[in-house]
C-alpha cells in the first residue's frame, strides 16, 4: 500500500490510503484479513530498526504474547504451551496473511485454564492454613517452567494462595477478607476476560508484534487511541467524573474538581452507575458492561446530555436516582505544571552568606500539550513549556534567588515542548539531534522560545523520567546549564514515537521512527542521563530502566554538533557534592532511606523465592525496630521540626519533601560559592 507520509516529531498524524472496503462505514468494524494485514505491513515499513518480519521476530512475538497473558506461568500448562509452540516461526507468514487464527486458539484455552483455576480457588479457599509449616514461594516466576499437569498447577496454586493470604494478614487484614479479597480478584478478571471480543484479542497480537521491535511501539485500539489524546493535551470533553470497575458495577471513584459533575453537585464517590441514556433517549443499563464500554457512553461533545440512573447506598439500604448532567470540556489540573515560591533558610557559613533565599519550584508531570487547540489558535493553546513560561516570568518579576525544576517520575510527552522549554533556559540554541530510521537523514533541532530565566537552576531526576525529561535534562547538563540532582540515571529512552492514525474506527499504530541525542553526541537510550548530584534513593539498586526491558534499542553515540556551553558548573560539583554528603549523613530520614536500601539489597534482592516462615519473622523484627524508633524519638531540633511540617502539601498542590529541601540546600550553597569566587 501507498501512504504519504507527513512528519512532525512527537506525536504525528498520518492517515493511511487503506483497501476502499474500510472507507466504508460497517455497523461493527473487524480487525481481521485485509485489515491486519494492511496494519502489520505499514508497521513493519516505518519501525526505525527496518528490520524485516521473520522467523527471529516471529519467536519473540510467540514469546510475547503468552507472556501477555499468562506472566507468572500459572495458568496455561506445559503442554498447551508446547501444543502451540509448533507455530512459533509461523507467526510472521500468519500476520502478513491477515490470519489471526492462532491468537484466537490461544486466548481461548487461556480462558478454559483461568476457569479451572477459578475452580481451584474456590474450593483452596474453603480451607483453614497452616501458616507454621514453611513454604517456599518465587517472586518472580516469568523464567519459571509452567505447571506439567493439572496437578502440578494445584500444588503451584495453592502455595501462591498461602503466600498471598499471608502477605495480607502481614498487612493487618483478617484471614476472612483476605480470602474475600483473592477471590474477588480473580473473579473480577475472569469477568474482564470472559467479555473480550476478537478485536480486543488481536490488539493483544497486534501489540505483541509491536513489542518485538522495541518496548514502546504499540497498536492503539480506539479507545486506548482517546486516552492517549486525552493524556497528551490534558482535556476531555465529558462530565469529569474518574471511575472504576467493581463487581460487574462501574464505580464513580472521584470527582473532578471544576468538571460537570462537580458543578452539577449531586453525583457522589461510591455511587454505582447502573443505567445510562443519551439526552432524552431511554436508558441503557450497563451492569457487566465492560467500563471502557461504559466510559464511551458517558463521554460526548461538548454540551450534550447524558442521563445517569445510579445506586446510592444508604443506612436503608440503596436508593435509585436519575441525574442529567451537560457534558462540558473537562481540564486535568492534576496534570498541569504547578509552581510556588518558597524561603529556604540557612547556615551562614561566611559573613556574605545569606540567612534566607527565596526559590522558584516547578514540579511539571509531563510534556503535555494540545495539538487540535494549538492547530486552530497557534497564539493561545494549552502546553506545558506554555505554562512553564509563565510560572519563570513570574519568578523573574518576584526576584527569586534560583529555580527548581521538578521532572521527577515525568515520563515525557511532546518533543516539541522539550525543545522549546529547554530555550526558556539557554535561548535560541541546538537543542537536541534526531536521527531517522537507518541514519538516512539527521537534524538538528534548535530552541524557538528566548531566554527566560538565566538564574541558578537544578533540575530534579529520578529513574522514571524519561524521553522528553532526558531530552531537556541532558541538553542542560550539556550546557552546564543546570545542575542534575537525584536517582544515578534517569530512566534511559531514547527514542521518538508517532501516532500514525489509521482510518476511523481501526484506531493508531504508535510506532518509533526516530532516535535522539544529546548536543554533545550522546543517546540516553538504554544508559539515561547521569545526575550530577546523587541522593539516596531505593531505586538506584532497583532494576528499572529501559535497560531492562525487551527488545529495547542499544546506546550508540553518534559526532557533536557545534554549542557553546552556558555555565561552569563542573568546578563546583566536587564542593557540592561534599557538603551534600554531610547534611545526609547528618539526616534521620535520608539514612533511613540508606538502611530500606541495605535491608533491600540483604533480603529481598538476592533471594528468587520468599520462605513464609521468614516472611513472618522480618514482619516481627521490622515492627519492634518501628516501635523502638518511636519510643526513642525525642522533641525534635527546631530545623527537624521545620523540615517535618514541609511535608504538608500546600495550597498550590507541590510537596515539599526531604528532596525538595536538600536540592535547596544545594542551590544555596552553589550561590555562596560563586558569592565567594566573585
Amino acid at each position: 500500500m501507498k501512504f504519504t507520509r507527513h512528519l512532525l516529531l512527537s506525536f504525528a498524524l498520518l492517515f493511511f490510503l487503506f483497501p476502499a472496503f474500510l472507507t466504508a462505514k460497517e455497523e461493527k468494524q473487524k480487525l481481521s484479513g485485509s485489515v491486519v494485514k494492511s496494519i502489520v505491513e505499514q508497521f513493519v515499513s516505518m519501525h526505525y530498526a527496518q528490520q524485516p518480519l521473520n522467523d527471529e521476530m516471529s519467536s519473540r512475538i510467540f514469546s510475547l504474547y503468552m507472556n501477555r497473558l499468562d506472566p507468572a506461568h500459572y495458568y496455561f500448562l506445559d503442554s498447551d504451551v508446547d501444543e502451540f509452540r509448533k507455530y512459533e516461526t509461523r507467526i510472521d507468514d500468519l500476520l502478513l496473511s491477515g490470519n489471526v487464527k492462532l491468537a484466537l486458539d490461544i486466548f481461548e484455552r487461556f480462558k478454559t485454564r483461568l476457569s479451572e483455576r477459578l475452580i481451584m480457588m474456590e474450593e483452596f479457599l474453603s480451607e483453614d492454613f497452616d501458616f507454621s509449616r514453611d513454604a517456599k514461594w518465587t517472586l518472580d516466576r516469568e523464567k519459571l517452567p509452567y505447571p506439567e499437569s493439572s496437578d502440578a498447577a494445584r500444588k503451584i496454586w495453592r502455595t501462591k494462595i498461602k503466600f498471598d493470604l499471608l502477605t495480607l494478614k502481614l498487612a493487618d487484614t483478617s484471614i476472612k477478607e483476605g480470602k474475600e479479597r483473592l477471590m474477588k480478584r480473580v473473579r473480577g478478571l475472569w469477568k474482564d476476560y470472559s467479555q473480550y471480543e476478537n478485536d480486543d484479542i488481536i490488539s493483544l497480537f497486534l501489540n505483541s508484534m509491536a513489542a518485538a521491535y522495541d518496548p514502546h511501539s504499540s497498536y492503539l485500539a480506539v479507545q486506548d487511541l482517546k486516552n492517549f489524546d486525552i493524556s497528551i493535551k490534558l482535556s476531555l470533553e465529558g462530565i469529569g467524573a474518574v471511575l472504576r470497575w467493581e463487581d460487574g458495577y462501574t464505580v464513580v471513584n472521584s470527582i473532578v474538581p471544576g468538571g460537570a459533575a462537580s458543578r452539577h453537585g449531586k453525583l457522589n464517590a461510591e455511587d454505582r452507575i447502573i443505567a445510562v441514556a443519551q439526552g432524552e433517549q431511554a436508558f441503557e443499563s450497563v451492569i457487566d458492561m465492560r467500563l471502557n464500554d461504559v466510559v464511551q457512553l458517558i463521554r460526548g461533545k461538548r454540551g450534550t446530555k447524558v442521563g445517569l440512573q445510579i445506586l446510592r447506598k444508604t443506612e436503608k439500604g440503596f436508593d435509585t436516582l436519575k441525574y442529567f448532567i451537560v457534558r462540558d470540556k473537562i481540564v486535568l489540573k492534576d496534570g498541569e505544571a504547578r509552581a510556588e515560591i518558597f524561603e529556604h533558610a540557612v547556615t551562614p557559613r561566611n559573613q556574605s552568606d545569606k540567612e534566607t533565599y527565596r526559590y522558584g519550584v516547578i514540579k511539571l508531570p509531563s510534556f503535555y500539550i494540545d495539538f487540535n487547540d494549538r492547530r486552530k489558535n497557534p497564539n493561545n493553546y494549552k502546553s506545558s513549556s506554555r505554562d512553564v513560561k509563565e510560572h519563570l516570568k513570574r519568578f523573574v518579576m518576584n526576584d527569586v534567588d534560583g529555580v527548581i525544576l521538578d521532572l521527577r517520575s515525568n515520563g515525557g510527552g511532546g518533543l516539541d515542548e522539550a525543545i522549546n522549554m529547554a530555550g526558556l533556559f539557554i535561548g535560541h540554541n541546538p537543542v537536541v539531534i534526531v536521527r531517522q530510521s537507518g541514519g538516512r537523514r539527521i537534524t538538528v533541532h534548535r530552541s524557538r522560545e528566548r531566554q527566560v530565566y538565566n538564574g541558578p537552576l537544578i533540575i530534579m531526576l529520578n529513574r522514571y523520567s524519561a524521553s522528553a525529561s532526558e531530552i531537556l535534562a541532558g541538553a542542560m547538563h550539556d550546557y552546564q546549564r543546570a545542575i542534575l540532582v537525584g536517582d544515578t540515571t534517569t530512566f534511559g529512552k531514547g527514542t521518538v514515537q508517532n501516532i500514525f492514525q489509521l482510518p476511523e474506527g481501526y484506531g493508531a499504530l504508535k510506532v518509533t521512527i526516530a532516535q535522539f541525542y544529546r548536543v554533545s553526541g550522546w543517546s540516553t537510550q538504554n544508559r539515561g542521563v547521569e545526575s550530577s548530584l546523587i541522593l539516596p534513593s531505593l531505586n538506584n539498586v532497583r532494576e528499572i530502566g529501559e535497560s531492562t526491558l525487551d527488545h529495547a534499542l542499544p546506546w550508540r553515540a553518534i559526532d557533536p554538533v557545534t554549542y557553546r556551553v552556558k555555565g561552569n558548573l563542573k568546578k563546583v560539583i566536587s564542593p557540592l557534592k561534599q557538603l551534600s554528603e554531610e547534611r545526609i549523613a547528618n539526616s534521620d530520614y535520608f539514612q533511613k532511606i540508606d538502611e530500606d536500601t541495605q535491608e533491600y539489597l540483604t533480603n529481598v534482592k538476592p533471594l528468587g523465592y520468599t520462605s513464609i516462615l521468614k516472611m513472618q519473622e522480618d514482619d516481627i523484627r521490622r515492627k519492634t525496630q518501628r516501635e523502638q524508633e518511636l519510643v526513642s524519638a525525642t522533641e525534635k531540633e527546631a530545623e527537624d521540626v521545620t523540615a517535618e511540617t514541609t511535608q504538608v502539601e500546600n495550597k498550590k498542590g507541590i510537596n515539599r519533601d526531604h528532596y525538595i529541601n536538600e536540592s535547596m540546600a544545594i542551590l544555596s550553597d552553589y550561590i555562596n560559592l560563586k558569592l565567594q569566587a566573585e
